[in-house]
């Protein structure tokens, strides 16, 4: 993660991939100087290196030589940057890793690279989850126990147990980016469901015309599973769509033999697990779907099989 350090306070200051630094509140990085523009300067990725380019008024200095106006210099390591003045406490170039979204620690400094989904305190005994949604491009955070869920923006912060996390997002950088133009749909996959006679290992495998995506073999996978035959057999039984597959979470938790608060656990991993394993998904939050204690399987292409035999199926025609 690039970083800036302050050498008269020590402060470090990670950089997003267009960072300005002055006087005025909007910026970046405050400089409480009478000698500092309101914008002052700005430090740019340009998908290779970092640049710097003075904007200001009383000019800016790179390792005490003084910078032409709204020229673009590569920076490094070690070099020293001074705003409004050549006798200016300098700021220090700590590091020029390339731009990183980021959670970091406000207590410890630490920091996490971000993925598309995160649980915490930790993967084992999980009481939040992360996540970044691709249809909106905002970062969710879940209170798993309460399904309370708020959007969380850069420099929002979010407790856990000891620790105060802060967002850290660099913005908008195309050029170290890559987009997908034709994101895949949720909608576009077929589930496919394998238990064993006995019912105790479930494999699920994800098929969208030539593609294949193996997600193997996971406790979670049995509640998918269980839901699909509910709501197969729903539709079945002639119940319209919107009726289909809604099953009470207390009742699930019996059927299931396992708590309430384990449900809702299973649910998030599962999310996790389509998430990682399809970033670009659009409607990975549809897997399951809620409505008053009640919640069922959100797809409509699936099939289960157990055994040498396909026993539930759907399909979206």
């Amino acid at each position: 993660m690039a970083q800036m350090r302050d050498t008269g306070s020590g402060s470090l200051h990670p950089l997003r991939a267009h960072h300005t630094f002055g006087r005025q509140d909007q910026v970046d990085s405050k400089l409480e100087l009478g000698s500092v523009s309101r914008i002052h300067a700005v430090i740019e990725w340009n998908g290779d290196a970092w640049m710097l380019r003075d904007l200001s008024r009383n000019g800016t200095w790179l390792d005490g030589a003084k910078l032409e106006p709204n020229q673009p210099y590569s920076i490094s390591a070690g070099q020293l940057i001074s705003f409004g003045s050549p006798r200016q406490t300098p700021w220090v170039v700590a590091d020029i890793a390339p731009p990183q979204d980021m959670l970091i620690d406000t207590r410890s400094g630490a920091s996490k690279s971000l993925g598309r989904f995160h649980f915490f305190p930790n993967e084992e005994q999980p009481e939040q989850a992360f996540y970044y949604r691709v249809e909106d491009g905002l970062w969710y955070l879940d209170e798993i126990a309460s399904g309370e869920c708020c959007s969380i923006g850069h420099g929002d912060s979010f407790s856990c147990g000891e620790s105060i996390w802060r967002l850290f997002l660099v913005g908008s950088y195309a050029a170290t980016e890559q987009v997908n133009l034709t994101p895949p749909l949720f909608a576009d996959y077929q589930f496919c469901f394998s238990t064993s006679l006995d019912e105790e290992h479930s494999q699920l495998t994800l098929r969208r015309g030539s593609e294949t995506v193996n997600l193997g073999e996971r406790i979670h996978h049995y509640m998918l599973l269980h839901l699909a035959r509910c709501r197969a057999e729903d539709a079945a039984a002639g119940l319209a769509e919107a009726d289909q597959g809604w099953v009470e979470t207390s009742q699930l938790s019996k059927d299931l033999g396992v708590e309430d608060s384990h449900i809702n656990i299973q649910i998030f991993r599962a999310r996790k697990q389509l998430s990682d394993s399809l970033p670009s998904l659009i409607g990975a939050d549809q897997l399951i779907e809620r409505r008053r204690g009640l919640l069922r399987f959100g797809g409509q292409q699936f099939q289960v099989q157990r055994g040498d035999a396909i026993t539930h199926s759907m399909s979206a025609d």
